[in-house]
């Protein structure tokens, strides 16, 4: 029995304890109230697609991918995100519907990849989605409903960076960057290596853009950077990023959220179906993002729906480690009242816990005649409040 995996769990996941429950549940509510009161509606997909589906919106089929086929020798597998089968769903089940979407969803997505500290292999996440709006006022609301929701989840202290794709995209086709370059360049931001920045510099980066390159990893602060950064380019296309941030920083000030943002022009995200801003928010308490997001024009297109798109995902577990570590996740479940009883009363406890509920209490009955001391310890051991004893 002791190489059994009878009652063992796999590798990833994990069960989720009473207490823990209640507070992921209650958490996961009042995000969701959020997000129905900026307008969003709640949409649900299945927990798996079928692989192709992923290949086709750019979040790819990698290593991590938890895939496996099905009795038609077709390959399917869980879902990795949530934004691939919500554009899925809109562009085969709304296509019709030609205005503005804004969708929202929690859902558990699934990764075979290292287990860390607030992220297992099956995780929670919770997000939005706006399908068919362009203009900076879509990014900025985006923005905006990011901060909104994690102060609804609890979080106070967080900060928001900011980046486009677009600029370094335009740096690498200014610098006639080949593809295995642009990849060595990603990789080298993505791994925050300064070393191999340099090195790109150095082998095959033109002259006049060497500087910017090797600066890349430092092109971080407020908004006077972006005027500093446009004294700095030349080409067209980052020029017309830097211009696109400045708007959406703008309206981001009417909502009263810009002291959450930064910028940080060298963030890149891990899908390629990027298109324009990208943000990831960031809590002390924990090293890794809590929510991130950004705008992702041609997924749409590529399922033959073509329609602008912006969003962000929330990393429910993340954001209770970041609670919990500060302080303020309490786990243990409390009820209001203990109905006991006394012998031959079980009839009318069960009418006075009725009428409890009914009054907005939350009730626990005991399940045998107790006396009167029994039920105070009863009541202690029950985490209730107080108790209503029927004799």
């Amino acid at each position: 029995m002791s190489n059994s995996t009878v009652l063992r769990i796999p590798y990833g996941t994990k069960d989720i304890l009473p207490g823990d429950a209640r507070m992921k549940r209650e958490l996961e509510d009042r995000i969701a109230g959020n997000f129905l009161s900026w307008g969003y509606d709640e949409a649900i997909t299945p927990t798996i697609e079928y692989a192709d589906t992923f290949a086709l919106s750019g979040a790819g089929i990698s290593d991590e991918s938890m895939r496996f086929m099905d009795r038609n020798n077709r390959t399917v597998m869980l879902r990795s995100e949530m934004t691939t089968p919500l554009a899925r769903m809109v562009a085969t089940r709304l296509k019709n519907d030609r205005g503005v979407k804004r969708l929202f969803y929690i859902a558990n997505v699934f990764r075979h990849e290292q287990t860390q500290a607030g992220r297992q292999c099956e995780f929670s996440q919770a997000g939005i989605e706006m399908i068919g709006a362009e203009a900076p006022m879509a990014d900025a609301e985006v923005l905006a409903l990011a901060v909104s929701s994690l102060k609804a989840a609890g979080l106070q202290d967080f900060l928001i960076s900011i980046g486009h794709s677009a600029f370094l995209a335009g740096l690498m086709e200014e610098a006639k960057l080949t593809e295995k370059q642009a990849d060595f360049v990603k990789t080298m931001i993505l791994s925050h290596n300064a070393v191999g920045l340099e090195e790109a510099a150095e082998r095959f980066i033109p002259k006049e853009l060497k500087d910017l390159f090797r600066d890349l990893l430092y092109l971080q602060g407020g908004r006077d950077l972006l005027d500093t950064l446009e004294t700095r380019v030349k080409n067209p296309k980052s020029l017309d990023a830097l211009k696109n941030l400045k708007a959406i920083y703008k309206l981001a000030e009417s909502y009263g959220v810009e002291h959450y943002l930064s910028f940080d022009l060298s963030l890149i995200r891990n899908f390629d179906y990027y298109t324009g801003m990208v943000f990831e928010a960031y809590a002390p308490q924990i090293g890794f993002n809590i929510c991130g997001g950004g705008r992702y024009d041609h997924m749409m297109e590529a399922f033959g729906d073509p329609e602008p798109a912006t969003g962000f995902a929330m990393g429910i577990d993340r954001i209770i480690l970041s609670l919990r570590r500060d302080g303020r996740f309490n786990r243990e479940s409390k009820w209001d009242i203990y109905v006991a009883w006394a012998p031959g009363c079980q009839g009318k406890a069960i009418q006075k816990a009725i009428e409890l509920r009914k009054g907005g209490k939350n009730v626990k009955v005991a399940t045998n005649a107790l006396t009167p001391e029994e039920a105070a310890k009863a009541c202690a051991a029950n985490r209730c409040e107080a108790v209503a004893y029927v004799g």
